[in-house]
């Protein structure tokens, strides 16, 4: 079925620690040196490694300080300070780099250290933070229009942005479903069932996805005038691939 449809579309279209630390854990000093034991209220390396599912301390046993208290990020990860503080052991079992902040004070002295904590897989090779790291893969690249919505819904700044993007993707899924069983016709009937499907889809969170709609416009409008959304069949395919991007948002 090749028929065509009028060109008159309008769519309206997170500090952290997790710890799993080791009884006995790997870690590393960064290049810069720690200052004099008599002049500094903490010290503490600022940076360690360890593997998941393990238990691990860290110590300001040699800091000068007289009081000492710990907040280790988000909420919810198990830790406890013993020694009035001197000692932390903490222990998580997910994967990730996180934070962990300790506070001293000593008469009219205040100092804080933050602690970079970066827990990984059983068997993983320390990080030497003085050696050159080899450097992030590139993600791979989605080819045509589902890489360009990915790209569109990347900007969307949202908390529920990936489930927002998938009931946008069923939401198209959907609309593709109406224009190949003929209950979309023409162009006006896309619109509506796309506008309504959007709201329905989007809810409240409409307004963060203002930018990507209008990525979407813009690309939908000059593919009319290229001529490669006339028919049914172009629009069933750029929805179907839209909805494919969507799916995809992480």
């Amino acid at each position: 079925m090749l028929e065509k449809m009028k060109p008159v579309i309008n769519i309206l279209f997170m500090g952290i620690l997790a710890g799993a630390l080791v009884i006995g854990y790997d870690y590393y000093k960064t290049s810069e040196p720690a200052p004099p034991e008599n002049q500094s209220l903490i010290i503490i390396d600022d940076m360690i490694q360890v593997e998941i599912g393990e238990l691990g301390r860290l110590s300001v046993d040699k800091s000068k300080g007289v009081s000492f208290v710990w907040k280790c990020l988000p909420d919810g990860i198990d830790y406890k300070e013993y020694k009035s503080g001197r000692e932390l052991v903490f222990s998580s079992g997910t994967l990730g780099d996180y934070l962990c902040v300790v506070s001293s004070a000593k008469d009219d002295e205040v100092e804080q250290k933050i602690i970079k904590i970066k827990v990984v897989a059983q068997g993983t090779k320390p990080i030497n933070p003085d050696d050159p790291q080899p450097p992030t893969p590139p993600q791979p690249v989605v080819p045509g229009l589902p890489g360009e919505v990915i790209g569109w819904a990347n900007a969307v700044v949202s908390p529920g942005k990936v489930m927002e993007a998938q009931s946008l993707a069923a939401a198209f899924d959907a609309v593709a479903v109406q224009i190949e069983a003929g209950a979309a016709i023409t162009a006006d009937d896309v619109a509506d069932a796309t506008r309504d499907a959007t709201h329905s889809a989007l809810g409240a969170s409409l307004p963060a996805w203002t930018g990507f709609l209008k990525n979407l416009e813009s690309y939908l409008q000059k593919e009319r005038l290229k001529g490669t959304l006339v028919t049914v069949e172009d629009h069933v395919k750029i929805w179907k691939e839209i909805a494919s991007g969507l799916k995809q948002v992480k």
